[in-house]
């Protein structure tokens, strides 16, 4: 899914091997290509990013100040800077292992399975989003359903089909992306299936803007279709890419120092 843009805050060079088995998309990409940068639009191979996520229901609503670290698919760092209740509150991720520093009562806690679904600080994202990052691109066949020439760009509208036996989160992907030239795709809109085909929730990506020398989307929000007045908004403030990041940013001892090297 799309939101470890964040969390795991996406080359437009760095595909990955595909199979020859993918009908031709773009000249020079396949679909499972246009999926792949489009997975990695807001991270890169390596990323650090600011951002405010709003979180609205229709009794209250609360906004927080994230910074993200992240290098591949598979090491995140996010600290929490506001407000003042979840002010140091640290989500790390290596790999399959999810772990939380709670400054206030100074303690590691390990994430573990019977809770990757629960909602992560309270967001109509969960643990298991961040964890399953690359999903869309390794766990599902991909299908045309559609595509519109525009003038700068050529909209695509792809399908997901779980493969047999994947451990995947949703029966059914919908994604828009935008490709620019023969090599960035933009991702625009996901719609999240159930496995009975059930809407779950809708991600919406606007707001286009260069942010480290990248065209980004710099807002994301997220409408759950079963929670009137309900959604999570994502606002990038800054977002740069392709930096060095030792193992050590996303250790267990930064982790315990609250951020600090």
């Amino acid at each position: 899914m799309l939101l470890p843009a964040i969390l795991a805050a996406y080359s437009a060079l760095a595909f990955a091997q595909t199979p020859s088995t993918y009908p031709a998309a773009a000249p020079g990409l396949t679909l499972h290509q246009i999926v792949d940068i489009s997975n990695k639009a807001l991270r890169g191979d390596s990323s650090h990013g600011r951002l405010t996520m709003t979180i609205v229901n229709p009794k209250w609503s609360r906004a927080l100040s994230v910074e993200g670290w992240n290098r591949g698919r598979e090491m995140a760092f996010i600290l929490i800077h506001a407000p003042a209740k979840e002010k140091g509150n640290i989500t790390l991720r290596r790999k399959n292992e999810m772990c939380v520093w709670l400054p206030r009562v100074e303690r590691v806690i390990k994430i573990p399975a019977t809770m990757m679904h629960s909602a992560w600080q309270g967001s109509d994202f969960s643990y298991e989003d961040i964890v399953k990052a690359d999903s869309v691109v390794k766990d599902y066949e991909h299908k045309l359903l559609d595509k519109k020439t525009e003038a700068d760009r050529v909209v695509y509208h792809i399908e997901g089909i779980p493969k047999q036996g994947a451990p995947v989160v949703w029966g059914r992907i919908e994604l828009w992306v935008a490709v620019y030239g023969e090599a960035e795709a933009v991702p625009l809109m996901e719609k999240d299936y159930s496995e009975r085909g059930e809407l779950i929730r809708t991600i919406t990506l606007s707001g286009l803007k260069t942010m480290g020398g990248r065209t980004v989307p710099s807002k994301l929000e997220c409408v759950p279709a079963k929670k009137p007045g309900q959604k999570t908004t994502l606002e990038y403030h800054s977002l740069e890419f392709d930096i060095p990041l030792e193992d050590s940013y996303f250790s267990l001892s930064r982790l315990q120092k609250g951020g600090k090297p």
